[in-house]
């Protein structure tokens, strides 16, 4: 009676044994210990199917001696292995304490043709069913989703693990304007430094090391891979496509983008990438680094919150503009004088920087450079004759 079976060990996270009542697993040689809940199919109501799948589908249920709704992910016994259906168990009630992450019951259900996750119920859907094909979701909406699912995914890898299937049928909305979003779906969860095989085929949401992996194969799973994912999920929820159908050499869409990312001081965007901001453009090139060792983390989104992700703001007017030299603070720079207006632009080279001040133009302002502003760092390569926008 002590072990109702004897479970295969799974790479770098093991299910030890399940008992009468009571799971166990080890993820990086750390035990956990789930006292579960014996029950069956009978003890649920079935409302209606949320979603289905190859592996299965999920339903709403609801409980008959509580009488909770709560979704159930019932998968196949003929598609899914016994020691995977624990794996994913496990995993999920050992995250279930993040509020960013699905909460799953530690229930065990009883089913002739299924393996059966009880999980609490997101009434609003998936953020994939929200996202309009071509248009995508408002940025307010997206930047809440971002930050929400950051601290979800960098939660698991300190956890040291690695989610491994970032996608927007994964994020779970709690609330229809995505106040409150969860992450779900651990089927492919396995802990950091595990070695993973090649995954056909590929999808858009693959970073290019593991769309590179030949058969045979394997790959050092590092966090970098959520990473990646979770960047392209960004480029969908903003404009409703994705961004290339896969991270190979022969897609010229992914093509275009990477030789954006290694001459981006000289190449303009490509065509997908013109309606984001320059701050935006940072982010996306952080996240979505064609070297895994020098991808960005996915806190990094933090730092770019408070900017707008739009096309930068162009205002319609421009002016002529005038070049010419004047002496500042004994430092000999070039400033710019906008035809029509009480203001000025000095061009300075500080380090790599070149710098774009505006201030007061009038000739003593010029002179001592008092009230300068500084508006604009970036590639701001300005010749004779050349026209500026104002704001």
């Amino acid at each position: 009676m002590e072990a109702a079976f004897q479970a295969h060990d799974i790479e770098d996270i093991s299910v030890i044994k399940m008992g009468l009542g009571r799971l166990i697993k080890c993820i990086n040689q750390k035990v956990y210990t789930f006292e579960l809940t014996h029950t069956s199919e009978k003890d649920f109501t079935f409302l209606k199917t949320l979603g289905s799948g190859t592996y299965g589908r999920v339903v709403m249920a609801t409980e008959k001696k509580t009488g909770n709704n709560v979704a159930l992910k019932l998968m196949k016994k003929t598609q899914t292995k016994h020691e995977h259906f624990l794996q994913e168990l496990c995993v999920s009630i050992h995250l279930s304490g993040h509020e960013g992450i699905i909460s799953t019951h530690p229930i065990y259900v009883d089913s002739d043709d299924y393996y059966v996750l009880t999980q609490e119920l997101a009434p609003a859907g998936t953020l994939h069913s929200f996202i309009e094909p071509g248009v995508g979701i408002p940025e307010a909406i997206v930047k809440r989703c971002a930050l929400q699912l950051s601290r979800a995914l960098e939660y698991m890898h300190d956890q040291a693990l690695v989610h491994r299937d970032i996608k927007p049928d994964n994020v779970l909305r709690m609330d229809k304007d995505c106040f409150h979003i969860k992450l779900s779906d651990f089927g492919l969860t396995q802990a950091i430094g595990t070695l993973i095989p090649s995954m056909s085929p590929s999808i858009p949401f693959m970073s290019p090391e593991l769309c590179q992996l030949q058969r045979h194969e394997a790959l050092v799973l590092r966090p970098s891979i959520d990473t990646w994912a979770f960047g392209v999920l960004l480029f969908v929820s903003i404009t409703g496509y994705f961004p290339w159908e896969s991270a190979v050499e022969d897609d010229p869409l992914y093509q275009e983008f990477i030789h954006w990312q290694h001459f981006q001081s000289y190449t303009a965007p490509p065509g997908h990438w013109t309606k984001f901001s320059t701050n935006a453009h940072k982010l996306f090139h952080g996240l979505l680094s064609e070297d895994s060792t020098t991808r960005s983390p996915v806190n990094i989104v933090m730092n770019y919150l408070d900017f707008p992700w739009g096309e930068d703001y162009v205002t319609e007017h421009s002016h002529e503009v005038v070049v010419g030299n004047v002496q500042m603070e004994h430092l000999e720079s070039e400033f710019i004088i906008i035809d029509g207006e009480d203001e000025y632009i000095v061009v300075e080279n500080q380090g790599d920087i070149e710098c774009i001040i505006i201030g007061d133009a009038s000739e003593e302002a010029v002179s001592s450079s008092s009230g300068a502003q500084l508006i604009l760092s970036d590639n701001a390569n300005l010749d004779l004759g050349s026209e500026v926008e104002t704001v």
